[in-house]
């Protein structure tokens, strides 16, 4: 069965967006959070670890984000990054009409059900989850398997947190530490 791995770079206070981050400008002026991962449609663009790191997102058999990520992404203009593989998009509200043009997008309106298909569309490969505001749900419902974060050497000061608000403490268990010259790669296992 699937593994769903929420997947995000931070910044070392906590940050996965700078302060004037908004759908004209992802991430914000001078977002360099992803400077580690090179081109997310070529891989061979990393280095070394960081680039082993990006081909086992390439090799995710499903792709599940938020609505603001999704949005703010464009849909991938209907495929992740190339990969060919169904993108859950979770929303309480019905997609733009654009989605409709993009036949492997699909929202989905609760969490927990959303996990639950991006599992079985990836099979035995891992499910990529990216995005925020739809975490502390996906937390509290136990979908999240893993949380690989990318602790990248900057401190924001401000903007958007991934871990705003969570329903309860969390325990996880450090299940890998890689260390490259552009992130600190830090993936743990989430304990229910």
């Amino acid at each position: 069965m699937a593994t769903a791995v929420l997947d995000m770079s931070m910044s070392l206070d906590g940050f996965i967006a700078g302060p004037d981050d908004s759908p004209e400008l992802p991430g914000g002026a001078g977002f360099s959070l992803h400077d580690w991962i090179g081109d997310p449609d070529d891989p061979s663009t990393a280095a070394g670890r960081d680039r082993d790191l990006m081909e086992a997102v390439r090799a995710a058999g499903a792709i599940l984000s938020g609505r603001r990520t999704a949005e703010q992404a464009g849909h991938w203009g209907g495929d992740h990054h190339g990969m060919g593989v169904p993108i859950f998009v979770i929303s309480r509200r019905a997609p733009s009409a654009e989605v409709a043009a993009h036949p492997l997008v699909h929202y989905v309106d609760d969490v927990a059900d959303a996990v639950r298909q991006a599992k079985e569309a990836a099979g035995d490969r891992r499910v990529h989850m990216i995005g925020a505001a739809w975490v502390p749900a996906a937390l509290e419902a136990g979908a999240i398997d893993e949380i690989q974060i990318h602790h990248v050497p900057l401190l924001l000061g401000a903007g958007r947190r991934l871990f705003e608000l969570l329903p309860a403490p969390i325990r996880l268990e450090i299940a890998e530490v890689i260390s490259t010259p552009r992130a600190t790669h830090v993936r743990y296992r989430v304990l229910y």
